[in-house]
């Protein structure tokens, strides 16, 4: 049998059939160019001043009767207001909250030694939260508390919260921020591949922080992001996750 016809025919159809998977294969390849993406994170960070700030004042009294008690506490609210409008703040600076007066339990040792428990008198207690936009006025009263709180121990005075206005309007800076660094390294990533950088495919926020301006370390504790209202000078940080198509 003559096998060069054979051969010859065979040939062909190899032949067809590789030109056939070279015509499927550049096409998925292509697909695959077409359809390709480069996902980046971008980041912001920027410097702000608080412009709001906050102050909680504890009141508290004691006395024998829940009267007495009600008595002691107004005695030291007065004097409490008194410190404050001394420091500048007016009536509009402030809300009272309602007064607490509850039975005051204490804990003595018997004859015996054993720990028991008896009521002696009552305990009225509320508070005065301060609100103002003067965070200067409220730095200076900060300094001038220790005297009243070392003469008068039912006056408690918490650390004041500074927080930023507007935070809906600086979070929308940030993201606009973080976008063009995304877009930056993208571009620096694309150079690298011979690629360029197509059309935004999908973006998604991720954590925002608001921290003091120089923090001990990164928080990474909260991924959702964290808000410290400990200092009026802060740091905004946002991040962004951007996936680009790639041509």
């Amino acid at each position: 049998m003559n096998k060069k016809p054979y051969l010859a025919v065979f040939g062909i159809i190899l032949a067809t059939g590789l030109m056939a998977s070279a015509f499927i294969l550049g096409n998925q390849f292509k697909n695959f160019r077409q359809t390709g993406s480069i996902s980046v994170k971008g980041l912001a960070e920027e410097h702000y001043t608080a412009t709001q700030g906050t102050w909680v004042i504890n009141i508290g009294g004691w006395g024998r009767t829940y009267s007495d008690a009600m008595a002691a506490n107004q005695k030291n609210l007065n004097e409490a207001v008194r410190f404050l409008k001394s420091q500048g703040f007016t009536d509009e600076n402030r809300e009272i909250t309602e007064l607490d007066v509850k039975p005051y339990t204490e804990y003595y040792e018997n004859e015996k030694g054993e720990t028991k428990r008896r009521q002696n008198g009552y305990t009225a207690s509320r508070n005065i939260h301060l609100s103002t936009k003067e965070l200067a006025k409220l730095q200076k009263a900060l300094t001038n508390i220790h005297q009243i709180a070392a003469n008068n121990e039912e006056i408690g005075f918490n650390d004041p919260n500074y927080y930023l206005e507007n935070l809906e309007s600086l979070k929308r800076e940030l993201i606009s921020k973080a976008t063009q660094d995304a877009r930056i390294r993208a571009e620096e990533f694309a150079k690298t591949s011979n690629v360029k950088v197509g059309v935004l495919k999908s973006a998604s926020q991720g954590p925002f922080y608001i921290q003091s301006p120089n923090p001990d370390a990164e928080d990474s504790s909260d991924y959702t992001g964290s808000y410290d209202t400990s200092t009026i000078e802060k740091k905004a940080r946002l991040v962004v996750t951007i996936e680009y198509a790639i041509e």
